[in-house]
């Protein structure tokens, strides 16, 4: 027992304490064992955080077809507005400002060229990225396979190839990379078509006639396209762009195509010469 002096307590106190600290020891590693239960969902976010961003949309998309779906729609909504611009650019047309809000959910399927686009973009990402993935999932099949040469050709080693310069993961500098390709190809392809029927005289010739209208109207237009609201016609001998509303609109009659030997005029056969008189002789 302790006098109150402060001195050291007896040995069945000591004892108490001694054994209240070992039931605190067995507490502790009760309690140092929930950080380790913590560190695992840590770890995972950590793993899921290194991933590049389209790796884990393209996963996302497989597990729920219907947001692929949904994503896919959009996108090609969204190729079929860029080409829709550069397209009537070149005929002077401001065609955004003649659609209407349905025209920007369809614009990309009145063509179906645009959904191949993106379909062969998506192939091109997916076949550029596999190395890259497959590296990643298979490390020590790769360095075996660096020892030959088309393994070195296959799994570069350059910084250039796999965009660590850039600060980027590969397959998200691959998508990126795609992205503008499809978009420059697009807007070439369209320019070129719209060249072609400004200057070459291509694309669908019809013959217009306006509501109410008994007689078409003169010449031959070719059809650009049309909205919901409007058609867009082209007049080569005018060469002038024009948007006529759907409801002036009585009829378009469809002409065949004129091919260029066809449209080339014909030469007039010459007349025989008749051999030249000879003088009798004198």
């Amino acid at each position: 027992m302790s006098d109150g002096s402060g001195g050291p307590g007896s040995p069945r106190a000591k004892r108490r304490r001694r054994r209240g600290g070992q039931g605190d020891g067995q507490a502790a590693p009760a309690i140092e064992a929930s950080p380790q239960a913590d560190r695992r969902p840590r770890s995972a976010e950590a793993a899921l955080a290194s991933e590049a961003w389209a790796v884990r949309a393209w996963r996302r998309m497989l597990r729920e077809p219907s947001l692929g779906l949904s994503t896919g729609y959009v996108l090609v909504s969204m190729i079929g507005l860029w080409a829709n611009y550069w397209f009537y650019r070149q005929f002077g047309l401001p065609i955004l400002e003649y659609m209407q809000a349905s025209d920007y959910l369809v614009a990309g399927l009145r063509d179906p060229g645009y959904a191949l686009v993106l379909a062969l973009s998506v192939t091109i990402s997916w076949l550029v990225s596999w190395p890259e993935m497959y590296r990643k999932q298979h490390p020590r099949r790769v360095r075996e396979l660096q020892r030959r040469w088309w393994g070195r050709f296959v799994f570069p080693q350059s910084d250039w190839f796999r965009w660590t310069l850039l600060r980027l993961k590969p397959e998200t500098g691959i998508a990126i990379v795609v992205f503008m390709g499809m978009a420059l190809s697009t807007c070439s392809y369209v320019i070129a078509k719209a060249n072609r029927i400004r200057d070459e005289g291509a694309g669908h010739a019809v013959r217009v006639t306006l509501a109410g209208a008994a007689a078409p109207l003169p010449g031959q237009a070719r059809l650009l396209g049309a909205s919901s609201a409007y058609v867009f016609l082209w007049w080569p001998d005018a060469r002038r762009a024009e948007a006529v509303p759907i409801e002036g609109v009585g009829r378009l009659q469809a002409l065949p195509r004129s091919r260029k030997r066809d449209a080339a005029p014909a030469k007039a056969p010459q007349p025989a010469t008749a051999p030249a008189a000879t003088a009798p002789a004198s």
